[in-house]
């Protein structure tokens, strides 16, 4: 029974993939900043977490390997987003995003992959001489394979107006990610990224709620890109799917004898190909989103 670790569980993604996978059989570790939220979780333990604090993030850590004695699985999904033009997010919203989204994963990577490298050699050290050449190392035995997955999003590669900083911070988790699936690969821990599309959850309002004095500033000279930003998002809102559409693939992402680097979850078809197409299409696309003209000053 794998031991996954999933850190930002109170809603949408985080909760609904702690319960799909408690229900299939993992042992989950469910974590939230406030530990109240996990309240009717039914997985195997909840634990207070905050990504922005290194000691915090070693407590549940150290927790886990106490009752579990091992990690195969860490799920880095906690997020944080604030909407405003780039010009217009104050400092602390800007740290606020990278302070979770990028440098939070970095501490998760840091306190638990020690540990996934340390199981696994453990398990090739006890395996017979004979299951011991080339062909047994780490890298190749996918049995023995912890697996680290981080969360980013489709704004990681298409980026909207009014969503410059949070798009940056998803940007950073892609690169991070790349590099990361490299550095792991030859002690047998693979990284995947998963990327969702527009989801249906509360993480988006409450983005809202954090930039509600940014994007009703009547003096702002963003004012009517952030009328239009209302609208189109309330729009494209009204056809997304629920958080199961991400928490199915990530799921998918554990479970894969052979796992992909990147995983789509709850982008349409058309959103894949506007990804695919981006370089060419994707300005146009957003200038006639956003009734944007290049020639405006």
């Amino acid at each position: 029974m794998k031991v996954v670790l999933i850190t930002g569980c109170s809603t949408g993604i985080g909760r609904d993939l702690a319960h799909r996978l408690a229900h299939s059989g993992y042992s989950v570790v469910a974590t939230a900043r406030n530990v109240e939220t996990l309240e009717g979780l039914e997985v195997a333990l909840k634990l207070p977490l905050d990504v922005t604090r290194s000691e915090s993030i070693q407590k549940a850590v150290d927790r886990t390997l106490e009752q579990f004695g091992r990690i195969d699985v860490l799920v880095n999904n906690a997020g944080y987003a604030v909407f405003g033009a780039a010009e217009e997010i104050p400092d602390q919203h800007l740290q606020g995003m990278f302070d979770v989204n990028v440098f939070g994963m970095m501490r998760m990577v840091r306190a638990v992959a020690p540990h996934m490298r340390a199981h696994i050699a453990a398990q090739m050290v006890s395996r017979p001489a004979s299951c011991r050449p080339a062909s047994c190392r780490p890298a190749a035995n996918r049995q023995a394979a912890c697996r680290i997955v981080n969360v980013s999003s489709i704004v990681g590669k298409l980026v909207t107006p009014a969503n410059g900083a949070y798009a940056a911070s998803k940007f950073a988790v892609e690169a991070f990610s790349d590099a990361l699936r490299l550095e792991m690969e030859p002690f047998g821990i693979q990284v995947v990224l998963v990327e969702p599309g527009g989801i249906k959850t509360h993480f988006a309002d409450a983005a809202q709620a954090r930039a509600r004095g940014i994007l009703s500033n009547r003096t702002s000279p963003y004012q009517p890109l952030y009328r239009q930003f209302q609208r189109t998002t309330e729009s494209m809102r009204r056809g997304e799917p629920g958080p199961e559409a991400v928490s199915r693939v990530i799921q998918q992402a554990i479970e894969a004898p052979r796992p992909k680097a990147r995983y789509l979850a709850g982008i349409p078809f058309s959103g894949r190909l506007v990804i695919f197409l981006r370089d060419y299409v994707w300005d146009q696309v957003v200038r006639q989103m956003f009734r944007m003209s290049p020639d405006a000053v």
